[in-house]
């Protein structure tokens, strides 16, 4: 019995180290390219742009771990019953009970990674992106200005710029304009430092001129020579404080109290018992199915799956509508109870199910 744990124990791990690591790379190519659009090229270098690809990772953990582990279940088991594995199994006195253990017992682990990636990992990495997307984007307004071209990067400013040193944030022979409430500003300067500091962009300018322009009185119209001035160019707003549910951990959701934490705590849950859930009814289906039926087998699957995923969605949404929180637990209850049956029908060998031929 050890051997044929062992085996179907590496085959399901294998298979779900697999699909997990396919699922993180689809993910990884659709978050670089959104990521990209907002840092790279903008004087952030790529080492800082792959910084903050692999910290958004940990935040799909969860779900990535749970699908993985049920379509991994779905393929090894669909595999065993194409090469009569499961029919020589049962021929040689092994129940199905005995064969779901390594099911059982993966579900359960894959279950509690999940549990505690939602709960703590995604959060903390959600909280990391922000962070360092916000450092990317002061620095993206303080660098990217580009050399003989008009840049509008800031709000109300738009830059000409002979020659830039981004690293330094030096700039020589430019032309800034300022479109403000009441004035229109018109700066020359031979030299210039851009810098950040309280979270404001100044534009520090050395020998000089402006040009200012009052809408309300155009007559006062006034020409400036200086030799040294600083220009406040663009005040960020104040930092996140991270309110949002989808930033709380485990332990700073049960200080809130409140519905909405609760809410959020048991769809987490919710989400994290749908490995083992959906996992065992998914064996229930492969393991009834005749040889060959791929593909019954996937529609069944993925049909399960997204009933899951939309039962799920409602759930959440009527459990913050009904300020019911255990509302969230619906998918885990109606699941529960299929995967109970199905699971009790296939150990006692009362179903079958007919797919038509094998496809």
């Amino acid at each position: 019995m050890k051997t044929l744990y062992r085996y179907i124990f590496y085959e399901l791990f294998k298979t779900v180290i697999f699909t997990f690591l396919l699922f993180l790379f689809v993910i990884v190519i659709d978050r670089a390219s959104q990521i990209a659009e907002t840092v790279i090229g903008q004087g952030v270098s790529f080492t800082e742009f792959l910084s903050v690809l692999v910290k958004t990772l940990p935040a799909f953990f969860g779900v990535v771990i749970s699908v993985s582990f049920v379509i991994s279940v779905l393929i090894v088991f669909l595999q065993m019953e194409s090469n009569n594995e499961i029919t020589v199994l049962r021929s040689c006195g092994v129940s199905i009970r005995q064969i779901s253990i390594p099911v059982l017992l993966l579900g359960i682990l894959f279950s509690l990674f999940s549990l505690y990636s939602t709960m703590y990992l995604a959060p903390k990495s959600n909280v990391a992106v922000k962070k360092e997307i916000e450092e990317l984007v002061k620095k993206k307004l303080t660098m990217s200005i580009t050399p003989k071209n008009f840049s509008s990067n800031f709000p109300g400013v738009t830059f000409y710029v002979d020659r830039i040193f981004p690293k330094q944030g030096l700039i020589e022979n430019f032309m800034v304009s300022l479109d403000r409430k009441d004035k229109f500003i018109v700066i020359f300067g031979r030299e210039g430092g851009l810098r950040t500091e309280n979270n404001t962009v100044f534009l520090d300018i050395y020998n000089g001129t402006a040009q200012v322009l009052n809408w309300e009185k155009p007559e006062e119209f006034q020409f400036l020579k200086f030799k040294n001035y600083t220009l406040e160019l663009y005040k960020f707003s104040e930092g996140e404080k991270f309110e949002a549910k989808k930033y709380k951990t485990l332990s700073q959701l049960l200080k809130k109290r409140d519905s909405e934490s609760l809410t959020e705590i048991l769809k987490r849950l919710s989400l994290s018992l749908s490995s083992l859930i959906v996992g065992i009814l998914i064996f229930s289906v492969s393991v009834s199915l005749p040889r060959g039926a791929y593909g019954m087998g996937i529609i069944i699957s993925l049909t399960v799956i997204v009933l899951y995923y939309v039962l799920y969605v409602f759930s959440k949404k009527l459990a913050l509508s009904s300020n019911f929180p255990p509302l969230t637990l619906l998918p885990d209850l109606v699941f529960g109870v299929l995967s109970s049956i199905f699971y009790y029908l296939a150990v006692k060998e009362k179903i079958r199910i007919y797919a038509g031929t094998r496809w």
